[in-house]
C-alpha cells in the first residue's frame, strides 16, 4: 500500500501546529458497558453514533483551520484487528509524544491500555515518524511535556513510575538540555501531565499551582531543586493561575493551533481566566462536548500531535 508520509515531525518548536494523527473508534467502542466502563477507565458508556459524529466534528475543525489530520487506521497493516480492541486508543496524546528526534511511545499503567502502543507504534512508522524510545511493558509511563525547545517536563502522575522516570530521564538528557521533574498528587484528576500545565503562546502559560509538590531540575551537570513559577519566569514565560474547579475540568488541557489560538472545551475555562487570555491578544475557539465526555478526556488527549512548524 502506498502511503503518503510526513516530511517534518517534531512538536517542541511552539509554531502552528500542521499535522496530527487521530483514531476514530468505528468498532471498539461498543466493547465499552455497564458493567465494564469503569474497567476501561471511562466515566459512562458512550452513545457511539454521537460519539463518532463529534469526534468527526472535531477532526474537520481542525481541518478547517489548516491542521492535515492523519487516521490511525489508514496506516495500521499488522495490527488491525487489534483496533477493534482498543476503546481508549482515542485518547492519543496520552500514548505517545513526537519530538524532532523521534516519538517517545508510552507504557499504559491500566491492563485495558496495554496494547495501544503496539499500534501507535505501527502508524507512526508507517508515516516515516522514527521511534526515539518505546517504554516496555509493565514500564508506567504515560506521556511528558516538551514545553521548551530545550525543556521536558516529566510529571510522576498515578499513572507513572517513579523508576521509570528516573531510568529514562538521562536518555531524555540525550535529545534535551533539561528536564524538569514535578511530583504530584497521586490522583486521577492529575492522571497526566498536560492536566497541570500547558502554554498558550511562547511567554504565557496555563498551570495549576498546588499540583506542583516538588520539582527538580535534571540537565547534565546534575539536579537541584526550583521553584517553577520563578524558574518559567527566568525564562519570560508567565504563569497564569487555574482554579480547582477549572483543573478538573481540563482547563489546560486545550489544543494550541499556534501561539495565541486554541482549540478548547467551552466549559474547562471560568469568565475571569477567559477574559485575562483574550485581554492578552489570545483566540480561544470553543467546542462543546456532550458525549466525547463520556471518556472523562479533553480534546487535547484526541490529538497526538505530530508536527509544528
Amino acid at each position: 500500500m502506498i502511503r503518503k508520509q510526513i516530511k517534518n515531525f517534531g512538536t517542541e518548536y511552539f509554531g502552528r501546529l500542521k499535522a496530527a494523527l487521530l483514531n476514530r473508534p468505528f468498532n471498539s467502542l461498543a466493547r465499552i458497558r455497564e458493567q465494564n466502563y469503569s474497567d476501561y477507565l471511562w466515566d459512562t458508556v458512550p452513545d457511539i453514533d454521537n460519539y463518532l459524529k463529534e469526534h468527526e466534528a472535531y477532526q474537520k475543525l481542525l481541518e478547517d483551520n489548516g491542521v492535515e489530520v492523519f487516521l490511525v487506521h489508514d496506516y495500521v497493516d499488522k495490527n488491525q484487528e487489534l483496533l477493534n480492541y482498543l476503546p481508549n486508543l482515542t485518547y492519543m496524546h496520552d500514548i505517545a509524544v513526537v519530538s524532532s528526534k523521534g516519538a517517545i511511545i508510552s507504557s499504559m499503567s491500566t491492563p485495558a491500555r496495554n496494547a495501544e502502543s503496539i499500534a501507535v507504534k505501527e502508524a507512526l512508522v508507517n508515516l516515516g515518524i522514527p521511534v526515539f524510545h518505546h517504554f516496555q511493558e509493565h514500564e508506567a509511563f504515560e506521556g511528558c511535556l516538551l514545553i521548551l525547545p530545550t525543556t521536558m517536563l516529566i510529571a510522576n502522575t498515578e499513572r507513572h513510575s517513579p523508576q521509570v522516570i528516573k531510568n529514562f530521564i538521562s536518555k531524555a538528557l540525550q535529545i534535551f538540555e533539561e528536564v524538569i521533574y514535578v511530583d504530584i498528587p497521586q490522583e486521577r484528576r492529575f492522571m497526566h501531565p498536560d492536566m497541570i500545565y500547558n502554554r498558550v503562546t511562547h511567554n504565557l502559560a496555563l498551570y495549576y499551582p498546588p499540583a506542583y509538590n516538588s520539582v527538580l531540575l535534571y540537565t547534565n551537570e546534575g539536579c537541584k531543586a526550583i521553584n517553577f513559577k520563578q524558574y518559567m519566569e527566568q525564562k519570560e514565560v508567565e504563569l497564569v493561575p487555574m482554579n480547582s474547579r477549572e483543573q478538573q475540568y481540563w482547563g489546560s488541557s486545550f489544543v494550541p493551533l499556534e501561539p495565541g489560538k486554541i482549540i478548547h472545551y467551552d466549559l474547562a475555562l471560568n469568565r475571569q481566566t477567559r477574559s485575562y487570555l483574550r485581554q492578552r491578544g489570545v483566540d480561544i475557539i470553543d467546542f462543546h462536548p456532550e458525549h466525547l465526555l463520556a471518556g472523562g478526556g479533553s480534546l487535547r488527549c484526541l490529538t497526538l500531535r505530530l508536527w509544528r512548524e
